[in-house]
């Protein structure tokens, strides 16, 4: 069944660096509006948008060693179908040269916007549109309002891409990290199998009731795990001048949704706003493995509470922040084949759906990209077994693969992700590790890196 595992490297052939101090690094950030008209659909829904609360943005980082170029392309969007992955990854190459295999498209997975489009069929059997997207409304694509986003979605990225390359300079990276535990939570808390004299719970609370709080578990359950860790990176030109700070963690953005109805980034929107404000330039915000993470609490409030967080966060943990020692760029993509449940094979009509794994590397610095919804598990074995100490692990990256996955035996424990919402059988999560594991290794033994013998 997983017979197919295609490794693709950009190494440069050229004389290569032999030590850090030779690579000059130039990083570049750019960012365009790709928030559609209030008359398309909303997924939830199926009615009009009708109502912009806050925009939506494409924002690109760029890297370039001298010899190889690299961009981390990041949607306000719900997810990045494999479609618009190639579709957004052949007019950026043909509009700035940068090869579509060393192009890294993130979406930071608000449910306040719309699904990535399908621009061409065949990856999926007979899925074109995402299940979820059809409950409630036809397939969009033959919408005018969604039709005319579809193309501006792809003339944003690329013009975010020619900026981000216009702006592009000799820079410096420098990464901190710290905890925001306090608002996050695993919504799929470890239930006890037996040992209840109650057969159910005497008390419950539902995350919209008044008296929900995160913090405590009922009905003798315990904690699932959760990546605490809200990572940054500060890139400065050599004058000391910010250009962006990038931010990653796994957070669900459902803050906004389900409560109102209208266009919004969600909490990384204000977060991002508040992040720019503090530190100067751009904040970009990439989304971890989050898929069974949400914020601690939901509305407006929480949403700036969060934010005005997030920033008193960052500031402390820029204090002891360090700079990152760069090496040549390189780049890595590995496709598998991922087996699909009975329920997801009658639907789609195949057996497998072929997902992408792609890393990007500057030294210490590794992005790991993968598809779908990871549950936080696959990050934190990731990197755990990454020789990269700076491993920073996304989720809802080129591609839906096989939807929510988790760790092998997650299926058993049951709930929304491991039922219909999770596509692939118990051993995706499994196959989605050993080839990130795969590509980091193969990567850290590339010449000018230590693993190289």
């Amino acid at each position: 069944m997983c017979n197919r595992f295609v490794f693709i490297f950009a190494c440069c052939l050229a004389p290569l660096v032999a030590a850090e101090s030779a690579v000059a690094l130039r990083l570049g950030v750019g960012r365009a509006d790709i928030t559609p008209g209030t008359d398309v659909r909303n997924w939830v829904t199926g009615k009009a948008y009708g109502a912009v609360l806050d925009p939506l943005a494409v924002q690109v980082l760029t890297l370039d060693d001298g010899v190889t170029k690299a961009a981390v392309v990041r949607w306000d969007l719900t997810d990045v179908s494999e479609s618009a992955r190639d579709e957004v990854r052949r007019v950026i190459e043909t509009a700035t040269g940068i090869p579509g295999g060393n192009i890294l498209v993130n979406a930071s997975h608000t449910h306040s916007a719309p699904w990535s489009p399908v621009y061409r069929d065949g990856y999926r059997g007979r899925e074109r549109d995402n299940w979820w997207a059809l409950r409630y409304m036809p397939a969009q694509n033959d919408h005018p309002p969604f039709r005319a986003w579809m193309q501006r979605l792809l003339d944003a990225s690329v013009e975010a891409t020619k900026a981000a390359l216009a702006a592009a300079c000799p820079a410096s990276m420098s990464i901190g990290r710290v905890s925001v535990a306090e608002y996050l939570y695993n919504r799929r808390p470890r239930t006890p199998a037996w040992g209840l004299a109650e057969p159910k719970a005497v008390r419950t609370m539902a995350a919209s009731s008044p008296d929900w709080n995160a913090a405590v578990l009922t009905g003798g359950a315990t904690f699932g795990p959760m990546d605490r860790t809200l990572s940054l990176l500060w890139l400065r030109a050599e004058e000391g001048r910010a250009l962006a700070t990038i931010y990653h963690a796994s957070v669900h953005s459902v803050s906004i949704y389900p409560s109102n109805p209208g266009i919004s980034a969600d909490w990384p929107g204000p977060a991002s706003a508040a992040i720019a404000g503090a530190f100067g330039g751009e904040a970009l915000f990439l989304q971890g493995t989050c898929g069974d993470i949400t914020p601690w609490r939901r509305g407006p409030q929480a949403v700036a509470e969060m934010a005005e967080a997030f920033v008193k966060k960052a500031r402390e943990a820029e204090k002891f922040a360090v700079r990152l020692a760069p090496r040549a760029i390189r780049t890595a993509r590995a496709t598998i084949d991922l087996p699909l449940t009975p329920a997801a094979r009658a639907r789609t009509g195949t057996e497998s759906v072929a997902a992408e794994v792609q890393v990007i590397v500057c030294g210490p610095l590794a992005f790991v990209a993968l598809p779908g919804e990871p549950l936080t598990d696959l990050g934190a074995a990731i990197r755990e077994q990454s020789p990269f100490p700076q491993t920073l692990v996304l989720g809802y990256s080129n591609g839906m693969g096989v939807h929510y996955v988790g760790m092998p035996g997650e299926k058993a424990r049951g709930g929304y992700e491991a039922g219909v919402a999770g596509a692939g059988t118990d051993e995706c999560g499994r196959l989605l590790v050993e080839a990130s594991v795969r590509l980091l290794r193969e990567t850290y033994s590339t010449p000018g890196y230590p693993g190289k013998s």
